[in-house]
């Protein structure tokens, strides 16, 4: 039980390195609501992703009943599939130049989105990100899948879940915990971590991409041999 545990949280953990998650909150909790706005933020990415990882356990334990092998043709060719669309995604952020960014229009649009945001739309806004993320997405499910294949109790399961949503989310908890523990300081630490993200974001999710990319593919093609 503990050797799946640790399989999922390590998986989890590559979860930690989300640039554009940790932008977000905390760009939150420097707008006008401040606390309200990344409180919200974090708890729809926390609701969404316990949403999401509770109905792939119940629905999955139900789909696998009485399979032979512990994962299936789908699976494996599932698998492979998002291995091989963020080998893709890694090498596109590659190709593309730090310079010729095209998006720098839409980073201050976005940026005055959140600015104007409301808890309401920060908890909206968290819940549409856990979902369309792919990067996030992958490396979450990913690691749901570790207890899903496994050989432990539905109850048992979802309990583990627990702590792996909670390893998942560190990103976007971390800006938050920090925001309540230094008050006086929380602007100039967030500030801090934000030009940090912005400075190693690309390399980051390029790395994160491949790597991932490479084990989902070799997992799902070593489920059909």
């Amino acid at each position: 039980m503990l050797s799946v545990l640790f399989q999922s949280l390590a998986v989890a953990a590559l979860g930690i390195i989300s640039p554009g998650s940790i932008t977000a909150v905390t760009l939150l909790l420097m707008s006008d609501r401040g606390w309200r706005n990344g409180v919200s933020f974090l708890m729809g990415y926390i609701v969404m992703y316990a949403t999401i990882g509770t109905g792939v356990l119940v629905l999955g334990v139900n789909s696998i009943e009485g399979n032979d092998s512990p994962q299936s043709v789908t699976t494996s060719i599932v698998l492979m599939a998002l291995g091989l669309l963020l080998l893709l995604v890694g090498a596109r952020n590659w190709r593309n130049k730090p310079g010729e960014n095209p998006e720098n229009g839409r980073s201050s649009r976005f940026i005055k989105l959140l600015d104007s945001a409301t808890p309401i739309k920060s908890f909206a806004f968290a819940a549409t990100v856990a979902v369309i993320n792919l990067k996030n997405l992958t490396i979450f499910l990913s690691a749901v899948s570790v207890l899903l294949l496994s050989n432990l109790l539905l109850t048992t399961k979802l309990t583990m879940l627990i702590p792996l949503i909670l390893v998942f989310c560190t990103s976007v908890i971390i800006p938050v915990v920090i925001y309540f523990a230094f008050p006086d300081q929380a602007n100039q630490y967030l500030t801090h971590i934000k030009n940090t993200i912005d400075r190693y974001s690309r390399p980051l999710g390029i790395a994160l991409s491949i790597i991932l990319g490479v084990l989902l593919f070799y997992r799902g093609i070593s489920g059909l041999l």
